[in-house]
């Protein structure tokens, strides 16, 4: 077996050549800099400015909504898109254990709890039946609102994650959470780019966020944004992200504590390159992703997750699970990445195995458990495909 797999790794190593080739790193190109240099000539260096709205627009027009505020990072959006919604220390907010830290950071900085839910190891992202029967139990109605029997705390959304470019079936997830009154919020930060039935994801919900990290599909340096349901959220999203700052009486004032939370110009101006060349990102991407599904396909020991068959998916980052065998671990694999400078990643470690967050009330949690020992992440940069 492990001479197969040396093999499997060897015309991986052949296709990216003899450099270190690590997770999923930006593509920086001459226009790239070019835009960059004239925010620079432009003083386009302090908050936000031309270039932010600039990249809003050109948001906008892929997402097919009016209604985008682009922030400094995905996290801060996270944050904001909770406090609009008025999520406080009343407040369950469900959320996959299987997630990086600030989804569930987000809803601590607003005071609520959050609820740990298990996934489904096809798509790493909610299991919707397991999520159904456990409301059912779990769960009162009062007043058209539902509680949690245990805590008697409302439970008023769903965080949903879409993670390496993949997602559930949006349809199923809808008629129970419709069937409970619980609203949807979406973290899209790896799913810039990902149409689920030709609608984008991050627009299901009341507010969805994305990311601009440098390593995401396309990068800002640090930033993020938010897609809101309607212009009423983005409005109370606008006020906060700039310290609800309002005119009285002529002069600056506050009507409530805000945050800085808006993109900087200069970061906006690579936004506007980068987001030009997001269709030959996917599609360089979605050619890296079937190289290795030629590879593993006819593997008994790994599988490589394909997108559910409604996603356009932006390919983030491909994923293998190791299928149970006593003759191959997770860290034997990495190891054996690493040793040809392939510098593959374990998937997040569950929040709920954190001791920080190990407090907080959770379903049954096999499926995210059994995953993390499975579960790594190759390297995805659409520039390795050449």
């Amino acid at each position: 077996m492990k001479k197969k797999i040396l093999q499997k790794i060897s015309i991986i190593k052949k296709k990216f050549g003899d450099k270190k080739i690590y997770l999923h790193e930006p593509s920086i190109h001459i226009d790239d800099i070019k835009s960059v240099v004239k925010a620079l000539r432009d003083n386009e260096i302090s908050t936000y400015g031309k270039y932010t709205e600039i990249f809003e627009k050109k948001i906008s027009n892929i997402v097919k909504n009016k209604n985008i505020l682009s922030t400094i990072n995905g996290t801060s959006a996270l944050h904001l898109a909770l406090k609009i919604l008025n999520v406080n220390k009343n407040t369950e907010v469900l959320v996959p254990s299987l997630t990086y830290v600030s989804t569930v950071n987000a809803i601590i900085y607003n005071e609520a709890d959050p609820h740990f839910i298990d996934i489904d190891p096809l798509n790493l992202s909610v299991d919707v039946i397991k999520l159904d029967n456990y409301l059912r139990k779990k769960t009162i109605k009062k007043n058209n609102k539902i509680f949690n029997k245990i805590t008697k705390k409302e439970i008023k959304f769903l965080l949903l994650v879409h993670l390496n470019g993949l997602c559930c079936d949006i349809d199923s997830l809808s008629r129970v959470l419709k069937k409970y009154n619980i609203k949807l919020i979406e973290d899209a930060a790896e799913a810039f780019g990902c149409f689920y039935k030709n609608r984008h994801l991050g627009t299901f919900g009341e507010v969805g966020i994305f990311s601009f990290n440098g390593n995401k599909v396309l990068t800002t340096g640090g930033g993020g944004a938010l897609v809101f349901k309607n212009k009423k959220l983005f409005k109370k999203g606008f006020n906060y992200a700039t310290n609800c700052k309002i005119l009285r009486n002529g002069e600056v004032d506050y009507d409530d504590v805000g945050y800085n939370y808006r993109m900087p110009s200069m970061n906006a101006s690579l936004g506007i390159s980068q987001i030009n060349k997001l269709n030959k990102f996917k599609e360089k991407k979605k050619k890296l992703f079937h190289f290795y599904k030629k590879i593993f396909s006819k593997d008994d020991h790994i599988k490589l997750l394909i997108p559910h068959k409604n996603l356009n998916s932006n390919y983030w980052l491909n994923t293998i699970i190791i299928k149970k065998n006593k003759k191959i671990s997770k860290k034997n694999l990495e190891f054996l990445f690493k040793k040809q400078n392939i510098f593959v990643r374990s998937i997040w470690k569950p929040i709920h195995l954190v001791k920080r967050y190990n407090k907080f009330q959770s379903m049954n949690l096999s499926q995210t458990e059994k995953i993390y020992k499975q579960a790594i992440t190759l390297p995805s940069s659409p520039f390795l495909w050449r």
